[in-house]
């Protein structure tokens, strides 16, 4: 089989309903217009815990908005750019199955993440479609870009399609905006079966060798992005209030819920990790979780690091 290579273009241009292409964009999505963007805060103070935060309520309104605002627009993005790499994650599929049968599985997985795109779109600040934010967005792009299929099924559709599940559950049970949760509770549908079909189709016999170290690196990374905690939350917020003191910091990742979250969260990618076949590998990772003095030490480390070139 030849090698297929994939650049992920997350800076791609996205006109959405500006583009000419949208109506026939719209007759596909099942919402043929779209939903306007109305608001910028999708996420109230009690679902993140900032309610808890004496920092956050001691605040002024302005600040407070300023903050919930931030935070929407990171989940907003984040979600985004998961579906906009799941496009360059199908067709890459889809040009290396192995038959008939697996291509009409990814080019399904792919109608389903242009659906999902077109109906997050509207929701997503114009400036914002081609700026991805945070490492995790960087990570998943490397996989797309440098994994082989076994990897990626692995890697993507049984961890991250499986992590998916519970993250759009959360989403949805919490969002204020009723078109949005019904998005992401339709989101969460198809989620829970892209992940299904990455578990019928594992095979830990393949992930050998170089599949090996490459399987071992990214679930370390996995790990390590959760160990550190709500890390884009509370950076959201430092950004909004102008910069909080190393002990603020600690208090607002505290009330983000890192110590009970955190912990829950690293679990359940434990769980979706134990694979069968995969026990020896996963043996290895840290699953232990930051203190929070700790994580608010990380986001004051890697905020005054200088840019990677």
């Amino acid at each position: 089989m030849a090698k297929i290579s994939v650049l992920n273009n997350l800076s791609a241009e996205h006109a959405g309903r500006e583009s000419p292409l949208y109506p026939l964009i719209a007759a596909k999505t099942e919402r043929s217009a779209g939903v306007p963007f109305e608001g910028d805060i999708f996420w109230p103070a009690c679902w993140w815990g900032l309610d808890r935060s004496a920092v956050f309520t001691r605040a002024d309104n302005e600040m407070q908005q300023a903050a919930l605002a931030a935070c929407t627009r990171g989940l907003l993005n984040e979600a985004y750019f998961i579906e906009k790499s799941g496009l360059a994650y199908s067709a890459k599929m889809v040009l290396v199955a192995p038959s008939t049968d697996a291509a009409q599985l990814y080019a399904f997985i792919g109608a389903d993440e242009a659906r999902h795109l077109a109906w997050l779109e509207p929701f997503v600040a114009a400036d914002d479609k081609t700026r991805p934010q945070g490492a995790f967005l960087s990570f998943l792009s490397s996989l797309i870009e440098e994994c082989p299929p076994e990897v990626m099924i692995y890697l993507v559709q049984v961890i991250l399609e499986g992590w998916g599940i519970d993250h759009y559950r959360r989403l949805s049970d919490g969002c204020t905006h009723p078109a949005l949760a019904a998005i992401l509770r339709n989101i969460l549908k198809d989620e829970a079966l892209h992940h299904r079909s990455g578990v019928l189709q594992h095979e830990a016999v393949t992930l050998i060798g170089d599949n090996r170290h490459m399987v071992a690196d990214a679930l370390k990374s996995y790990a390590d992005m959760v160990r550190v905690g709500p890390q884009n939350a509370l950076a959201a917020v430092d950004a909004a209030f102008c910069g909080l003191t190393v002990e603020e910091r600690t208090e607002v990742v505290r009330a983000l819920g890192h110590e009970t979250e955190t912990p829950r969260k690293l679990a359940l990618l434990k769980e979706l990790m134990l694979q069968p076949g995969m026990e020896e590998v996963v043996g290895e990772i840290d699953f232990t979780p930051l203190t929070s003095a700790q994580a608010a030490a990380f986001h004051r480390e890697t905020a005054a690091a200088p840019p990677q070139s």
